[in-house]
């Protein structure tokens, strides 16, 4: 009997054993899904577009206010000049802009960037002025009636060619959208402006009812020579709203300030009735140079560029710029 209970007792201490191992060779699988987060790109590419109006400071391009003078007499009455004004309501600024940029993410708040952009503004002002006489005593078969008339027009055309490194700072964030300010600089490399001077003038004789007209036109072209490169700063305050997976829309008010530090006036064309003049002129009236001082006496080299005072004359606008941003 003692003999049967040892043997069931040894079967028993093996199989307890086995189950052991077995447990220990074998341990329970884990089901448990493990889930893992993706890294987000930090780079974004954009292309984007906007329309900039200039500020008051960018109508120091215009030489005054002046938009009409008008002279009338009547027999041997004495003239009556009036002169009307306008304020300009065009500055250069104005127009639009287009470009590309990229950015990269630092983190959650801020992001670093980096924008080329081409812009061309052009401004225009006219002045016209005319005298009327009638009723004139005839002598030495002298006219009657005179009729002149004129109108200068003054343009400028300036093209930017800038790019812009910035900061963006978010100022609210949510899954979808998000709000940012941006604080950059604006360096703008070969600066360009030109001008335009145009004067249309026509005239009418009268001798008793008879008249003779005649008209001519004077066009003067001058470029700009401005310090390259150029500098300036800009702000902004806008949005971004995220349409698709890599695909992100954004608007922003933007601020800019450029100041072109000008180096030389050179005029370029000269036309009377479509006939070249430029080369009859000498050179000191065909180019200014604008210097930091320099002194002037009577025995000038007309060979020579004419000389004035640098001038600084700021560029400034507001606008409003659209953009669509791809994460790459």
């Amino acid at each position: 009997m003692k003999k049967l209970i040892l043997s069931a007792a040894t079967v028993c201490i093996y199989f307890v054993i086995q189950a052991q191992e077995t447990r220990t060779i074998n341990p329970p699988v884990d089901i448990t899904p493990q889930i893992k987060i993706g890294k987000e790109p930090r780079f974004f590419l954009n292309i984007h577009s906007g329309y900039s109006v200039g500020l008051g400071s960018t109508f120091k391009f215009y030489p005054d206010d002046v938009s009409a003078i008008v002279v009338k007499q009547d027999g041997n009455g004495a003239p009556v000049k009036t002169i009307a004004y306008s304020n300009p309501t065009k500055g250069l600024g104005d127009g639009f802009r287009f470009g590309m940029g990229g950015s990269y993410v630092i983190n959650d708040f801020m992001n670093i960037n980096l924008d080329f952009d081409y812009f061309k503004s052009t401004i225009q002002k006219f002045r016209d002025s005319s005298i009327q006489q009638t009723n004139q005593p005839v002598n030495n078969n002298s006219a009657d009636e005179y009729y002149y008339s004129e109108r200068n027009t003054t343009s400028y055309a300036a093209t930017l060619l800038s790019f812009t490194p910035s900061i963006t700072f978010k100022a609210i964030a949510k899954p979808k959208w998000f709000l940012y300010n941006k604080l950059g600089a604006v360096i703008t490399f070969r600066p360009n402006s030109l001008q335009e001077d145009r004067t249309d003038v026509k005239t009418r004789m009268g001798w008793q009812g008879f008249y003779r007209d005649s008209s001519s036109s004077t066009v003067k072209k001058y470029e700009w020579g401005i310090r390259n490169p150029a500098f300036g700063f800009m702000g902004a305050f806008g949005g971004q709203v995220k349409l698709k997976n890599k695909l992100r829309l954004y608007a922003e008010i933007q601020y800019s300030h450029i100041v072109f530090v000008i180096k030389k006036r050179t005029l370029t064309e000269f036309k009377v009735d479509n006939k070249s003049m430029e080369n009859s002129l000498p050179r000191s009236v065909r180019e200014i140079e604008f210097v930091p001082s320099f002194s002037s006496d009577s025995n000038n080299d007309p060979n020579m560029p004419s000389q004035t005072i640098v001038q600084r004359i700021p560029i400034s606008y507001i606008g409003l710029q659209a953009g669509i941003c791809l994460q790459l």
